[in-house]
C-alpha cells in the first residue's frame, strides 16, 4: 500500500468515527415501538416506527444476531420517522432491533434503545385460570394460574395487550403451570388476562395466547362510587361553612354601622 493510499484511509477512518461523534452530541437520540403491540403472531403484519429529528433524511434498522448488529433495511424520507414495514412476520422476524437515522450532512445518529419483537404461535396454547374464582370481592386475594402440558422454562401474563409479570414454570402432576399471586385486590386489577409459555432456547418465540380470562372485582364500582359521594358531601360542608362565616361577618359589620337617621 502506497503512503499516500495510507493517508487517505487513515483520514477516512478518522472521519467516519468523528462524524458518529458529532452525531451522538448533536441529534437527538431516535426512539423505536411497534405499532399496535411487539407481541406478534406468526404471519400477522407489523410495523416498526423509528422516531427521531425532522432533520432526519435517511432511516436504518437494524437486527441483532449471533455476530452481532446486522443491517436489516433503510428508507429514505424527510420528516421526523421513518417506518419499516414486515407485511408476514415469521420466527426469523423474532428479535432485538434498533435504528438510527442521518441528516443531509451524513451525520447518524446514536442507537434507538432496542425494541424485542415477539413472534407468538410457535407452540399450542396454555390455559388461564383464576383461584379461587374470577369474580371477587375488593380485598380478596387471587391467584391466576397459567397451565400446559407442554415444557417451557417461563410464562408471561398480560392484561389488556400490557405486560404484567413473568414467572418460572413450576412442574406438578397435573403439568407445567406458574402462579401469578394478587394480594388484596381492587378495582384497578378489574380486566382481561391472557398468558405465554416460552423457552430459554427461543427467548422471542412464544406460545399461542390462552383464551382471555376476565377478572371481575365485584363492588369496586360501588366503593368507588361511595368516596366519591363522600368527597362531595365534605366540599359541600365546606362551602355551607365559609357561606355561613361571611354572613356572620356581614351582619357583624352591619350592626358596627350608624343609623343615619338618629344622627341627623
Amino acid at each position: 500500500m502506497t503512503p499516500a493510499l495510507s493517508v487517505l484511509l487513515c483520514l477516512g477512518l478518522c472521519l467516519c468515527k468523528r462524524t458518529r461523534t458529532q452525531a451522538a452530541d448533536g441529534l437527538p437520540k431516535p426512539s423505536l415501538r411497534a405499532e399496535n403491540s411487539s407481541l406478534v403472531p406468526q404471519g400477522g403484519a407489523v410495523t416498526l416506527r423509528c422516531r427521531g429529528s425532522w432533520e432526519a433524511e435517511e432511516w436504518q434498522l437494524e437486527k441483532k444476531g449471533g455476530s452481532g448488529w446486522s443491517l436489516i433495511k433503510s428508507v429514505r424520507g424527510a420528516g421526523n420517522e421513518g417506518e419499516f414495514s414486515l407485511p408476514s412476520v415469521t420466527p426469523y422476524d423474532a428479535g432485538t432491533y434498533r435504528c438510527f437515522y442521518r441528516n443531509s450532512f451524513y451525520l447518524w445518529s446514536e442507537a434507538s434503545d432496542p425494541l424485542e419483537l415477539v413472534v407468538t404461535g410457535f407452540s399450542a396454547p396454555p390455559s388461564l385460570v383464576a383461584l379461587p374464582s374470577s369474580e371477587v370481592a375488593p380485598g380478596q386475594n387471587v391467584t391466576l394460574q397459567c397451565r400446559s402440558a407442554l415444557y417451557h422454562d417461563w410464562f408471561a401474563l398480560y392484561k389488556e395487550g400490557e405486560e404484567i409479570s413473568h414467572s418460572w414454570m413450576q412442574s406438578h402432576r397435573r403439568g407445567n403451570q406458574a402462579d401469578f399471586f394478587f394480594p388484596a385486590v381492587n378495582a384497578t386489577h378489574d380486566g382481561t388476562y391472557r398468558c405465554y409459555g416460552y423457552s430459554n432456547s427461543s427467548p422471542y418465540g412464544w406460545s399461542s395466547p390462552s383464551a382471555p380470562l376476565v377478572l371481575r372485582v365485584s363492588g369496586a364500582a360501588a366503593q368507588d362510587y361511595t368516596v366519591g359521594n363522600l368527597v362531595r358531601l365534605i366540599l359541600a360542608g365546606l362551602v355551607l361553612v365559609l357561606l355561613g362565616v361571611l354572613l356572620a361577618e356581614h351582619w357583624k359589620s352591619s350592626r358596627g354601622q350608624p343609623i343615619q337617621g338618629v344622627l341627623d
